[in-house]
């Protein structure tokens, strides 16, 4: 145990490598480190690095000629402390080998791979496709490719028609559809979430300068923010044009920025409107939350940051944090859009991207 921030305190890091039957392997002791890299608009990946071994006698690998450790393999990657109830999990397929070779030394194999939702990006699952909601959509995709349909939040009314664009995936119409409704889709375990982003929770993890991270790099940028956004659309069933507007005040919530609406005025010299036009849709709702979708895109980067803590495995993508004593402008609750977990002889660090509007 050792002291790195006055009353932070590091403890030796834990890891173990499960195999789909539940079998530990390859073992704790042939691995020399684990990185992991959570994103909520990619899969996510891993990356295994291991001391390789050579049977003098029989010119054999352990790990490279190992059926056990190939491409396609599943595999759970457990994370966390020895002292800690707190413990993080990644499933996921390895999906390459890299091994290092080296003239003086032991040699090296790094396995590399991303979660299951990678495996949405060459399927196309049918789905009921006439007078269905966009949940409905996700929960089936989900159940055919073997995950849990769990974190699948309803959307609002039937649509009339849901077509896969030409070749569209799974993983993309998914992401196509989520972004639409302002939405986020993501795979976790073996749950696919399709759901509203949980930005508007108070952050359940407080960090303090000089208290319990490592370091804060936030930024703050004005270049794409807009105040409202328009939508012109036409509704194909009753034939009419439909107009919808969204705002600051349609998007802000409880723990955003207090004035954003005359921050973003006065950052461009004057109020910024977007038209967006041609759009299909089957309803005034629709159309307000195709505006507000846009509008919270846009304005979605106005403060990010990058903060480096001592290892957390609670820490993931799709979570709110509170950072304090930063400054008024960069005080406040932001949003994980990224995690990155690396543990290895050195110790266990988090470094986290995020978002705050």
């Amino acid at each position: 145990m050792a002291t790195l921030i006055s009353g932070l305190k590091v403890y030796a890091p834990v890891f173990k490598v499960m195999q789909a039957s539940g079998e530990e392997y390859p073992p704790r002791q042939s691995i020399l480190n684990i990185e992991i890299d959570e994103d909520l608009d990619t899969p996510s990946m891993f990356r295994i690095s291991m001391n390789e071994e050579l049977n003098i006698q029989t010119q054999q690998f352990r790990w490279l000629d190992d059926d056990r450790i190939k491409p396609g393999t599943e595999i759970v990657i457990l994370f966390g402390y020895a002292a800690s109830k707190k413990e993080g999990l990644i499933r996921g397929r390895i999906k390459a080998l890299s091994p290092g070779f080296l003239s003086t030394g032991t040699p090296t194999l790094s396995l590399e791979g991303y979660d299951l939702s990678h495996d949405l990006q060459k399927t196309e699952k049918k789905f009921t496709d006439t007078k269905v909601m966009y949940s409905t959509v996700a929960q089936e995709i989900a159940t055919k490719n073997g995950l849990s349909p769990a974190g699948v939040e309803p959307t609002e009314k039937p649509h009339d028609k849901v077509e896969r664009l030409k070749n569209e995936k799974d993983y993309a119409i998914l992401k196509r559809l989520s972004g639409e409704i302002g939405y986020e889709f993501f795979v976790r375990d073996k749950t696919l979430y399709f759901r509203k982003p949980k930005d508007d929770i108070p952050g359940a993890v407080t960090f303090e300068f000089r208290k319990n991270f490592i370091n804060f790099s936030p930024r703050m940028t004005a270049a794409t923010l807009v105040n409202e956004v328009h939508v012109t659309a036409w509704n194909e069933k009753d034939k009419e044009s439909i107009s919808e507007s969204a705002t600051i005040n349609d998007i802000k919530n409880s723990v955003g920025i207090p004035d954003f609406d005359s921050i973003v005025e006065k950052s461009q010299g004057k109020r910024v409107d977007v038209k967006l036009e041609g759009r299909n849709v089957r309803s005034k709702k629709e159309a307000k939350d195709l505006a507000k979708a846009e509008l919270k895109r846009r304005n979605k980067g106005f403060i990010e940051g990058n903060l480096e803590c001592i290892g957390d495995p609670q820490l993931r993508p799709g979570m709110t944090v509170k950072i304090e004593k930063v400054g008024k402008r960069f005080s406040g609750v932001y949003y994980i859009t990224k995690a990155k977990h690396a543990l290895g002889e050195a110790g266990y660090k988090t470094t986290l991207t995020l978002i705050r509007s």
